[in-house]
């Protein structure tokens, strides 16, 4: 269990880091320097893209925790959206329930169809990997986990953080 000093964002980035997904409330507003007190200097920075826009992109390890440490994705300093190192087992999703709303799978890994399940309520996507053959072991993984601020509507998921096929947001809503 990573320990981390008791402010909101402390609390936040631990829940992750531990991948004690039901306590992740949202990224709360930072910047990279309240990620470098709390986790110390990254290992590297990157320019990347987050959804349709430039991003810079820094590695954080925190290897006493599961998930080996965070990936901090940024842009003029305000931290956008942080991702961890290694996804969490597929069992730290169970008490979250159903997510509020999944994409169609629009991206894979090799012999796996990859959906993302947005809990846009908590700020949390889960891109989650579904085998395509019946013989495949495991039949379903989490192969990324990125925390944003909280939205209050599906809408709100949009080219800050995500750019879908053909530049178009899909959602499929559970009935």
């Amino acid at each position: 269990m990573v320990t981390l000093m008791p402010t909101e964002l402390n609390d936040a980035l631990s829940a992750l880091l531990d991948f004690r997904l039901a306590k992740w409330n949202g990224l709360p507003p930072c910047l990279t320097s309240d990620i470098t007190s709390i986790l110390g200097v990254a290992e590297a920075s990157s320019d990347a893209y987050l959804g349709a826009y430039p991003a810079i992109r820094e590695p954080y390890p925190v290897p006493a925790s599961a998930a080996g440490g965070l990936i901090v994705y940024s842009r003029a300093q305000r931290v956008i959206a942080v991702e961890t190192v290694e996804p969490p087992p597929l069992e730290a999703m169970k008490p979250l329930g159903d997510p509020d709303i999944t994409k169609p799978p629009e991206f894979a890994l090799v012999g796996y169809s990859i959906r993302e399940f947005l809990y846009f309520r908590r700020g949390l996507i889960l891109s989650v990997a579904e085998a395509l053959t019946p013989n495949a072991s495991p039949r379903a993984k989490v192969a990324r986990c990125r925390g944003i601020r909280t939205l209050t509507a599906p809408h709100e998921y949009g080219a800050e953080y995500y750019l879908a096929l053909k530049n178009r947001v899909l959602f499929e809503w559970k009935t």
